[in-house]
């Protein structure tokens, strides 16, 4: 009974956006753990360090081992990797930075809060995480743990930030430095959170399942976020949203021409989905990771031939061939 009620709160209704009317009121928090450190006292790391232990757990553990890799977390020296940390003039410069630009959150923090309650009107069972913001000192943007969506805000200060261009370009080439904007914050996150909870293991599967599944996230990341920006959801510049939406019919033809579309093949399937600054095989204009787009495109032709379907039932379905079949570019 709750699938068929909850079916009746989304609906396509212009042939590109799902939308949810929340169901539930949560309240969300997002908890500073880049403030507690770099707000800190450097003589004052140590208490710092245990007080943070406490209030998060394996996360904070996670974060100094494998997000900073900077010691052990039972390491006596970690208090000084800590001190070393936040005197450094770059990522303290970024911090400052985060300070100034993004402030307390409270736009992503109201934003995330709204979609999570569409995402618990999609799927009742869902688990909302805590969200914790940290400086990574540019080592991850979103780090979506079990329980834990972390969220290294220093990577969303704007590209034009003088430690943004400070960043080596063999490591963080032009079209990363692109999308370090305030406004990738929160899909960015979002689809960090859905692409590690909401997708199944298609490790060795086809070309088609691979478009298919991620096409899945992008819809319901668009059911979360209907009033943002199409180019912020996918990492897409304005520009290249534009020639994706002019040259459909040709990638999908380039695809097919080739015999790629259930092709296991890892270099066929990277083509599409990896990131870079432009798809190997199309004109420079084009987006990497271009296949999340054709299988939004994909899933929501299925969506709008299908409209008594749940997103619930959509995500459960694994015949990829049902979705290609509703897909005429």
């Amino acid at each position: 009974m709750l699938i068929i009620a909850i079916g009746a709160l989304f609906a396509c209704t212009d042939g590109t956006v799902v939308e949810v009317e929340p169901a539930v009121d949560l309240d969300l928090r997002i908890e500073r753990l880049d403030q507690e450190l770099f707000h800190a006292t450097p003589d004052s790391m140590a208490a710092v360090s245990l007080r943070a232990y406490a209030t998060y757990g394996d996360f904070y553990r996670a974060y100094i081992e494998d997000i900073l890799q900077g010691a052990p977390i039972n390491d006596p020296r970690l208090a000084m990797v800590l001190h070393r940390f936040v005197l450094d003039p770059d990522w303290s410069a970024a911090q400052r930075a985060v300070d100034t630009v993004l402030g307390d959150l409270e736009p992503q923090r109201a934003q995330l809060e709204l979609a999570f309650e569409r995402l618990r009107t999609l799927f009742p069972d869902s688990l909302v995480p805590r969200v914790i913001a940290f400086n990574s000192g540019y080592n991850y943007g979103i780090f979506p743990t079990d329980s834990v969506l972390g969220i290294g805000v220093e990577w969303f200060i704007g590209k034009d930030h003088p430690v943004i261009g400070y960043l080596a370009p063999e490591t963080f080439p032009q079209y990363v430095k692109d999308r370090m904007a305030p406004g990738m914050l929160v899909p960015s996150a979002l689809k960090g959170w859905l692409l590690v909870h909401y997708t199944k293991d298609i490790r060795g599967a086809d070309l088609l399942t691979n478009l298919v599944e991620t096409g899945k996230v992008m819809v319901i990341l668009d059911a979360l976020l209907p009033e943002t920006d199409a180019e912020l959801k996918f990492a897409f510049s304005k520009e290249q949203l534009a020639w994706c939406e002019s040259n459909e019919y040709l990638m999908w033809k380039d695809i097919v021409g080739k015999d790629q579309l259930f092709s296991k093949d890892n270099e066929v399937i990277a083509r599409l989905m990896n990131d870079g600054p432009f798809t190997n095989g199309f004109p420079h204009e084009s987006p990497g990771h271009v296949g999340e787009w054709i299988g939004y495109r994909m899933v929501m032709a299925y969506v709008r031939a299908n409209p008594d379907a749940t997103l619930p039932q959509l995500l459960a379905m694994d015949d990829a061939r049902a979705i290609l079949a509703t897909y005429k570019p």
